[in-house]
């Protein structure tokens, strides 16, 4: 039932906002998929100018970058969007991206469409390895946080949630968004076609058997 559920979450996360916005998640093409990756980096330049955001990256084991979520809802809708997941190791190196999309239900009178860049920073290994090999329910399969306000926190050895997030709505207004309920899943089609031979989530954050130049000015951007 579980399972079902999530399905049903992220399917209709996906259709009804897509339904406002058809390209948001479904780049196909690999110029696309590096528009992506270009714009993941962006928007990771400017959630680091947050002081939380490299405190965080320092101690993560892995980030996920949506530069784009698009909202649109009338009554019962839905958000949803494709980004990328990246691994860090113990050396503070970070992997290559992973394509993953996000999806979501929404309710409530809402009219037209509103989109976010959305910076997920993934705590533990665990929550990691649940990433890369299967669908991911926020809030349920794992402990999320608004990253907002967490100063101090971050001295402690215990991390206090699997993943901690920073939203950026339109405008340029960092926000605390309600992520509760969305589900990650993790998408190898949209691997193979960036980097031209079968690439799983796997593979190309824990293993590291795949890379990409195309990839240097996001993995810059998240170094220190």
């Amino acid at each position: 039932m579980k399972t079902k559920t999530m399905h049903l979450i992220f399917a209709a996360g996906l259709v009804l906002a897509g339904l406002m916005n058809p390209g948001f998640g479904l780049a196909g093409e690999k110029a696309d998929l590096q528009a992506i990756v270009e714009k993941a980096a962006r928007a990771v330049k400017t959630f680091k100018t947050q002081e939380d955001v490299s405190a965080l990256l320092a101690k993560a084991h892995g980030v996920i970058v949506y530069p784009g979520i698009t909202k649109a809802a009338f009554v019962v809708g839905g958000e949803g969007g494709t980004g990328v997941l990246l691994g860090r190791n113990d050396k503070g190196v970070w992997s290559s991206p992973a394509f993953i999309t996000y999806g979501a239900a929404s309710y409530g009178l809402q009219i037209g469409a509103e989109s976010s860049s959305i910076l997920m920073v993934v705590m533990n290994q665990k929550t990691m390895q649940s990433l890369v090999d299967s669908k991911v329910e926020l809030g349920t399969n794992a402990t999320l946080a608004a990253g907002k306000g967490i100063k101090g926190k971050l001295l402690s050895t215990d991390q206090l949630a699997d993943i901690y997030y920073f939203a950026l709505v339109k405008g340029g207004v960092f926000a605390g968004l309600n992520l509760k309920g969305g589900v990650n899943e993790t998408r190898d089609k949209l691997n193979r076609t960036y980097y031209d031979k079968e690439a799983p989530a796997r593979a190309v954050v824990m293993e590291r058997t795949v890379s990409s130049e195309g990839a240097a000015g996001l993995i810059k951007a998240l170094s220190p």
